[in-house]
């Protein structure tokens, strides 16, 4: 079931930060706690929706994201390996872009790892095009226009929105 984040699935989000996000980065990431207080930090700013078999249930996946101004922010998805391939992450996208459209957003943006290329395939089955590559950050940056009557162009995200953490 999806739902949306409970204080209590903060140590199950870190563990698939930990085992999913992580190994898939060129970057140096925090290590115990600090990557805890690094998580909970970068969650206090936005919203996140997880996956669990029951309502109580341990997160087995999760996105996180953030609506600025017209633009939904997708800053971190993860779906644990034995749940890959079965429309999790999809889903969770879905759902996502549902949020940020009730929310006036006209476009979505994430980042993604230049070496996770199941990533980059997926975002584009989903309709994420490439507009640039961050250098600094090692990653591609992407984008898709949210309603069909929008004219598409890309903004800026604000200072400080993004890469904080590094955690992509």
């Amino acid at each position: 079931m999806i739902r949306w984040k409970r204080r209590s699935d903060l140590n199950g989000i870190v563990q698939l930060v930990r085992t999913e996000l992580i190994p898939l980065s060129p970057r140096q990431h925090p290590r115990d706690r600090r990557l805890t207080d690094h998580v909970k930090e970068r969650l206090n700013r936005g919203v996140t929706l997880v996956v669990s078999r029951t309502r109580g249930g341990e997160p087995f996946a999760f996105l996180h994201m953030i609506v600025q101004q017209e633009t939904l922010f997708v800053d971190l998805l993860a779906v644990g390996a034995n749940h890959q391939n079965r429309h999790w992450g999809s889903e969770l996208m879905r759902q996502a872009e549902a949020y940020g459209r009730k929310h006036g957003c006209k476009q979505a943006r994430l980042y993604v790892d230049e070496g996770n290329y199941r990533g980059q395939r997926f975002y584009q089955r989903l309709g994420y095009s490439v507009i640039g590559y961050r250098s600094d950050f090692q990653c591609y940056e992407m984008v898709k226009p949210l309603s069909a009557n929008s004219s598409f162009t890309p903004v800026a995200p604000a200072e400080g929105a993004w890469h904080q953490s590094g955690l992509r």
